[in-house]
């Protein structure tokens, strides 16, 4: 997906310190020391959300999200969170 986002001068990988995304393309932001952590971290950056299937973590961090007052688009016939599972 990163690849063919354009040059690659506005993507953002969000990854657990110590660790790579290995997309090959924008730059990756070190945040948390773990997975669990990039995911407290990952609700509270973003402009707006859109979401793919999911379990009970993506519920979790667009729940963060949408209180803080963003927008969050879930893609409902993916299923799983983005359909209201969680």
């Amino acid at each position: 997906f990163a690849k063919h986002c354009g040059d690659g001068s506005r993507v953002w990988n969000l990854v657990p310190i110590g660790h790579q995304s290995g997309y090959g393309s924008g730059t990756d932001i070190h945040a948390g020391t773990d997975l669990e952590a990039r995911k407290a971290i990952f609700g509270l950056v973003g402009d707006a959300y859109i979401t793919v299937e999911g379990g009970p973590g993506v519920s979790a961090e667009a729940k963060v999200a949408h209180e803080r007052g963003v927008a969050v688009l879930p893609l409902r016939r993916t299923g799983g969170a983005s359909d209201g599972m969680f």
